[in-house]
């Protein structure tokens, strides 16, 4: 699939952070990269069958492993990159056996790993656990 036909949902209530991220991936060539700020939004859009979502640990209202789960329902095979500022790997082992793909600790100086992860998502079936 090419970079520019790859459609990224970004799910995250820290505005500045998801921005940065969406500019981000839009300057390494992905177009479609729609950001959310409640579940209710990015659930409501997920018709629109996007192929990697970025989901952050702590939202406003919910965790973002009760997120995953009804995702996971709706799109089995859709790329997960799970998100969390806390350093345990609690959170890191429940994420991927509700199906994310990859894990990383939430830094803003690391967006190009989240990159490499979903250009990786291309070539791999496997999971990734990172930092």
């Amino acid at each position: 699939m090419n970079l520019d036909t790859k459609r990224i949902f970004i799910l995250d209530d820290e505005a500045i952070f998801a921005l940065s991220v969406q500019h981000y991936l839009k300057k390494e060539g992905y177009s479609d990269v729609h950001r959310f700020e409640t579940s209710d939004d990015l659930l409501d859009q997920m018709h629109q069958e996007p192929n990697v979502l970025i989901l952050d640990h702590f939202l406003t209202d919910e965790i973002g492993l009760d997120v995953l789960k009804r995702v996971k329902k709706l799109s089995p095979d859709l790329t997960v990159i799970y998100l969390s500022a806390q350093k345990t790997a609690a959170i890191a082992i429940k994420a991927v056996k509700l199906g994310a793909f990859a894990y990383l600790e939430k830094d803003i100086t690391d967006i190009q790993e989240i990159v490499e992860i979903i250009k990786a998502g291309n070539e791999s079936n496997s999971t990734f656990l990172l930092k």
